[in-house]
């Protein structure tokens, strides 16, 4: 009886094909009514949330280069306050180091033109007093040679003539 039953199993019965068809249809749209409308929208879901992950993933690599962007702006204006700061401060560092050397300058003429002035003053001074001196000298010397008593403003008279042409002559 074996080979009955294997000879069954091999023979195809028209019905139980059908059966199986129909019941294969009925079970893919039962699970295409209820399983795969779920999955279907759940993997829809899934996809649009994949895709917003991914705009938002762009919005901010571009949020990202707009920041990075105006960052190098930013330093680079900071970079160039920066040179303008010191250029400027360079110029005023020179012209404040001009204007002290021209104080001083000035100040040294100013001390210099009063040292002259001094100078000028003590040398006359000086020669008033070695004339004045000279003049009594002379004046010792003239009496001695005279032997005569000429009176002093005479003698005064006579000596300052005598200083003035030698003076006028060096």
């Amino acid at each position: 009886m074996e080979k009955a039953v294997r000879v069954d199993m091999l023979d195809f019965d028209f019905w139980t094909i059908l059966f199986s068809v129909i019941n294969i249809l009925v079970l893919f749209f039962f699970l295409k009514k209820f399983l795969f409308g779920r999955v279907n929208a759940m993997l829809e879901k899934r996809a649009q949330m994949v895709q917003a992950d991914m705009d938002e993933a762009k919005q901010h690599a571009a949020d990202a280069e707009k920041l990075k962007n105006a960052y190098e702006e930013t330093l680079s204006g900071a970079k160039q306050e920066a040179k303008q700061i010191i250029a400027t401060a360079e110029q005023n560092a020179h012209a404040q180091g001009s204007e002290i050397t021209a104080k001083a300058q000035q100040q040294a003429d100013t001390l210099l033109k009063e040292a002259q002035k001094e100078i000028e003053q003590e040398r006359r001074q000086t020669l008033d007093g070695v004339q004045g001196e000279i003049a009594d000298l002379a004046l010792a010397a003239a009496s001695k040679l005279m032997e005569q008593k000429v009176d002093d403003q005479t003698n005064r008279e006579l000596v300052n003539a005598f200083l003035s042409e030698e003076g006028a002559g060096e």
